[in-house]
């Protein structure tokens, strides 16, 4: 390792001072926007879901980052390029009425998110002569808007959607439904490595935050490109890091679109795309869900079908850095809604890592039900896609370690250009290493052993290396983690 005139930090895996610790409640969120006044590439600290949607407009950004920001999270939100639009499926007609509709979508964003659309007629008439009432879901049927008069109109703009309803000329018979699929705008690979090179070069680099989240579906490969970035972003620009991102959906019904994927067979091509990825500094979630928008339309509030990774990465921000985000006794991960009567007949799947195993033991962060806690979801546990054998098999395990590592870079970093006593053969007097040990020690153990997030810490400086010739002080920094419990066995039985 040459001397950069600077600390160097290599994190082993497996095989007092003043100092800053990221928050735990700052978390980064990247992904793609409708619009909004956020340049490409401009890190936004925001903590209320009007920013957002100022910033960013309306989408999976502003949508998740709200979510993460109504549990109280402090946001810092980047938004990438468009690369792909938004699209929508085919409408599905099912009635008596001679009223043709089509969807067009916004020329610049397309769909601005991903929406299950119903359109139904509510008051017979004829479409251009009205009169014609019709009501609206973005979420399969859930939701329905107010009902709205067509009068004359032949089409309707969806606000803040990007949807357009064309509907020829012809009647309109009440029960008559349309239905139809959008897909939201996606970024690609090389948007997110300059969003995290963003990110690395900005003044919130400095101070740093306590996870990432990349809003958005990705394969196997993206993951592996962005475990790259982030250890890029670790051993070259110090920032020390973990990112939470999310796997695909199951391809829905033919009725919207879709090939009616099982669940059998959407789980074992996650298994198949992931299966390769070693990326101890990545956590990739796997299952959707329904969720309330942050952002009402018409008044309305929708619940949308989204990754349970956005309720994960709301629930790390509210814990200390070293709980997991499944801990029981913190309760549902409450974005999450569940309607016991609607969702078993609604042809989605809701995977259920109790009742379908297979995520958890592939590395995957999972949801699933717990028996006698109510009908919500939880987190099974918060895996990082380690390889076999790290040391950071779980999330929290990372996180704390990247605080340690930005705890050891701070105090080291006043040793730079300093001057020492040294020995006669050039190695480190012992006054010397022990100050620069007491030193770390304090700033771990005050910002860490003393807050339970690790059970000790040891500090060594190397006293054998020689600094008159390497201009190198070499110091070891071991912790004690905390134990997680992930079973409890109980024998019950009567008194004899």
């Amino acid at each position: 390792m040459s001397n950069t005139n600077d600390v160097e930090i290599t994190v082993s895996d497996g095989s007092g001072a003043v100092v800053v610790v990221p928050s735990a409640k700052v978390q980064v969120k990247i992904g793609v926007g409708s619009g909004g006044t956020a340049a490409i590439n401009q890190v936004c600290a925001s903590t209320q879901p009007s920013q957002l949607e100022a910033l960013h407009g309306r989408g999976p950004l502003a949508e998740c980052a709200a979510i993460a920001a109504l549990a109280g999270a402090v946001i810092l939100s980047v938004q990438i390029p468009i690369v792909t639009l938004g699209t929508a499926t085919a409408v599905v007609h099912a009635g008596t009425g001679g009223s043709v509709m089509t969807a067009t979508l916004d020329g610049t964003v397309g769909a601005f998110d991903d929406y299950y659309v119903v359109v139904k007629s509510v008051l017979a008439g004829t479409i251009g002569t009205g009169p014609v009432n019709i009501q609206f879901s973005l979420d399969a049927g859930r939701t329905f808007s107010p009902v709205l008069a067509l009068g004359t109109a032949t089409t309707y703009a969806i606000p803040n959607t990007g949807i357009t309803l064309n509907f020829t000329v012809g009647t309109m018979v009440v029960g008559d439904t349309y239905k139809f699929r959008t897909v939201a705008p996606a970024g690609n690979d090389a948007g997110v490595t300059a969003a995290i090179a963003a990110l690395q070069a900005s003044p919130y680099a400095i101070q740093g935050w306590g996870s990432m989240h990349l809003v958005g579906p990705i394969n196997g490969a993206s993951a592996a490109t962005y475990q790259t970035n982030l250890e890029t972003a670790a051993v070259t620009y110090d920032v020390f890091t973990r990112i939470m991102t999310e796997a695909r959906d199951a391809s829905p019904a033919t009725t919207w679109g879709g090939s009616g994927e099982t669940e059998a067979a959407w789980m074992s091509s996650l298994q198949t795309s992931f299966s390769a990825l070693q990326a101890r500094r990545e956590g990739v979630g796997a299952g959707h869900y329904n969720m309330v928008s942050a952002f009402p339309i018409l008044g309305t509030t929708f619940r949308y079908r989204r990754p349970g990774e956005w309720a994960v990465a709301a629930r790390v921000t509210t814990i200390p850095t070293q709980r997991m985000a499944s801990r029981v006794s913190d309760g549902q991960l409450s974005q999450i809604i569940v309607d016991p009567t609607s969702d078993p007949g609604d042809g989605f799947i809701y995977h259920d890592e109790r009742i379908t195993p297979g995520l958890t033991g592939s590395r995957f962060q999972a949801c699933r039900t717990r028996v006698g806690k109510g009908v919500g979801f939880y987190l099974d546990l918060p895996n990082l896609m380690s390889p076999t054998g790290s040391d950071f098999q779980y999330f929290p395990q990372g996180s704390v370690i990247d605080v340690v590592c930005d705890i050891a870079k701070q105090t080291a970093a006043d040793e730079i250009d300093n001057d020492l006593i040294l020995n006669t053969n050039g190695t480190i007097s012992e006054f010397d290493a022990l100050r620069i040990e007491s030193v770390t020690n304090q700033a771990i153990k005050n910002s860490c052993t003393d807050v339970k997030m690790i059970s000790g810490g040891s500090v060594v400086v190397s006293r054998t290396q020689n600094v008159r010739t390497t201009g190198k002080v070499l110091m070891t920094v071991t912790i004690n983690g905390v134990g997680y419990v992930t079973e409890v066995d109980i024998t019950v039985g009567f008194q004899h």
